[in-house]
């Protein structure tokens, strides 16, 4: 049985080899494969190169971030931000009413004169 699968794999192999005639490399075989291989690059396979190296930055700051975010102190240990400053100032909510008000009656003028 392995004879005949090792036959049967000879035969597949001798039609590859006449279907697909080996190439000879010359001394420009490498520059015009470059330029084949270069030709098929696009706007978007230059596109899509940028946007994963993108994502793989954009993936690392979160991650540093992240660390910073675990790693920074606690927050008693500080002193108190611009944000816990407002929250704490309570004035505004004590006030009634901010606006002037006007007591008496507004002048009314003559427009005959003009």
């Amino acid at each position: 049985m392995m004879n005949q699968d090792e036959s049967g794999l000879d035969g597949l192999f001798q039609k590859y080899r006449s279907a697909f005639p080996e190439v000879e490399p010359g001394p420009l075989f490498m520059p015009t494969l470059w330029q084949k291989i270069e030709a098929r690059h696009s706007f978007w396979s230059v596109f899509q190169g940028f946007a994963r190296t993108a994502m793989a930055g954009c993936a690392a700051l979160a991650l540093l971030l992240l660390a910073l975010n675990l790693v920074s102190p606690q927050q008693g240990l500080t002193s108190p931000s611009y944000t816990d400053a407002l929250v704490a100032d309570h004035s505004a909510e004590k006030m009634y009413y901010a606006e002037s008000v006007v007591t008496r009656q507004p002048v009314q003028m003559d427009d005959s004169r003009y």
